[in-house]
């Protein structure tokens, strides 16, 4: 089962890191405030996201992303590069 690992740009312009299995909910939940970490950082934005075959695949890239060895110059180059048409199927 395919599974996600995605970033949010949140209002006050911080990243959120997350993985899923289905990010579709997951991002109806995050835009619906019932996410602790992203409520009080209302509205949210997709940024950026990535398949992978395993949700445990996914849980370490989202690792990766937050433990500080990714630069953020790194991440926002991923974010930049992104399609744009790819993250329309999530708007």
């Amino acid at each position: 089962m395919p599974a996600y690992v995605y970033i949010l740009r949140c209002r006050d312009d911080r990243y959120y890191y997350g993985s899923t299995s289905d990010l579709a909910q997951r991002l109806a939940e995050h835009r619906r405030g019932r996410v602790r970490s992203t409520k009080p950082r209302l509205p949210v934005e997709l940024v950026y996201f990535e398949e992978c075959q395993t949700l445990d695949q996914a849980r370490q890239k989202e690792h990766m992303l937050k433990n500080g060895r990714t630069r953020r110059k790194v991440i926002d180059q991923m974010i930049r590069s992104f399609p744009p048409k790819r993250l329309a199927l999530f708007a």
